[in-house]
Parts: C-alpha cells; sequence; structure tokens
C-alpha cells in the first residue's frame, strides 16, 4: 500500500550550494507511517520537488495554491527522492481534486 501524505504547507527553498544554484518547493506533509525524512515532529515529512515541476503540476491540473493545504497528495516520485508530479484528493471522500 501507498504512503498517504496529507498536506501541511508548502514553502519555497532557493539558494546556492558550492556554486550550484537549486529552486526547490519543500511540501510539508503529515504521514502516520515514520520515514528517513522527519523534520520537526513525529510523523511529519518534507517532499522536495524542482519549482518548475511545482508551477507545471499546479497549472497541468488546474490546482489553486490555496487547493493544496488539507488534501492528501499522491506524489510521482523520480530521481533522487524529487517528486516529478502528483495529485491531490479530498481526505475524507478520497475523490481526486480536479
Amino acid at each position: 500500500m501507498a504512503t498517504k501524505y496529507q498536506v501541511i504547507n508548502v514553502k519555497e527553498s532557493k539558494g546556492n550550494i558550492e556554486g550550484n544554484p537549486f529552486d526547490n518547493r519543500m511540501i510539508l506533509c503529515y504521514s502516520t507511517e515514520s520515514s528517513k525524512y522527519l523534520v520537526c515532529g513525529e510523523y511529519t515529512e518534507n517532499l522536495k520537488m524542482k519549482t518548475n515541476d511545482f508551477n507545471y503540476a499546479v497549472r497541468h491540473h488546474g490546482y489553486d495554491l490555496s487547493d493544496l493545504p488539507g488534501k492528501i497528495i499522491s506524489p510521482v516520485f523520480g530521481r533522487n527522492d524529487y517528486i516529478t508530479d502528483f495529485t491531490l484528493s479530498d481526505p475524507e471522500s478520497g475523490e481526486v481534486v480536479e
């Protein structure tokens, strides 16, 4: 069974590491499954997504940023545990948000 992540918040993470610029979105999620990515307490996880991929997913699925908190996110993971796409669903009904 796939891990279920409920979105708490999304934040921007920009900077430069050893001369290499990065621009990511960090999706803070609640999950009942423990993970190696624990951030701020039990059952929370930070999911990383490149900003361009995040913006594309939001536009492609027709989401508004205010749609994210509280929804269940179903991530598609790519290389290095980065998310490449995602869909949202309602936590009560399980219906996909369109």
